[in-house]
């Protein structure tokens, strides 16, 4: 079967859980949040001038501390199924979104297809969240990386998932080789 123009080029989603997905409890007397449906949805039908068809999947809906293998091979298989030159958003809790970026790397899964990899420091509902831009930063990396291409994209960074490394003072995302050059510049 042949797939159209807008079949190879719509965008992927796939929703692990994660801060980003964090909601109010609907639960009474519930003080804790709970994982809802991908924050991505709302996000890209909030642009009326999105110019990119594209389908968000809730692969699970958990911490991504809770996230365990089982998990991981579900989200590779996803993208082991996409289409050739698929573009990916991957929305991931980020204390494991590493970890999760590099299996999915060592699985060989994204040969082929673009893959980026975003979360948020605070959840989409709130006001503050950075939420938007980062997954605004994903969908722009998927349409300009090179095929095979595994990224993390936090904070205004694009970052080759095997060079990634949180900075546990800032907890910023960045690429291992500049924390060792601004460490060294200090």
């Amino acid at each position: 079967m042949q797939r159209t123009k807008i079949e190879q080029h719509k965008l992927i989603v796939l929703g692990m859980g994660g801060t980003i997905d964090k909601d109010y409890p609907r639960s009474t007397g519930g003080y804790a949040f709970e994982i809802d449906e991908p924050a991505a949805e709302r996000i890209l039908k909030q642009l009326p001038s999105l110019n990119l068809q594209f389908e968000v999947r809730s692969l699970c809906r958990k911490d991504s501390t809770e996230i365990d293998a089982f998990e991981r091979e579900k989200l590779v298989a996803a993208i082991r199924a996409a289409p050739p030159s698929a573009r990916i958003v991957v929305t991931h809790g980020t204390d494991t979104l590493i970890e999760t970026a590099r299996v999915l790397v060592d699985s060989g899964a994204a040969e082929g297809k673009r893959v980026a990899f975003t979360g948020a420091m605070k959840p989409e509902r709130f006001k503050d969240s950075d939420a938007s831009f980062n997954l605004g930063g994903a969908v722009i990396a998927t349409a300009q990386l090179p095929l095979g291409s595994v990224v993390v994209c936090m904070g205004g960074n694009v970052i080759q998932a095997n060079v990634c490394v949180r900075d546990k003072d800032t907890g910023c995302f960045r690429d291992q080789k500049n924390i060792c050059d601004d460490r060294a510049q200090e």
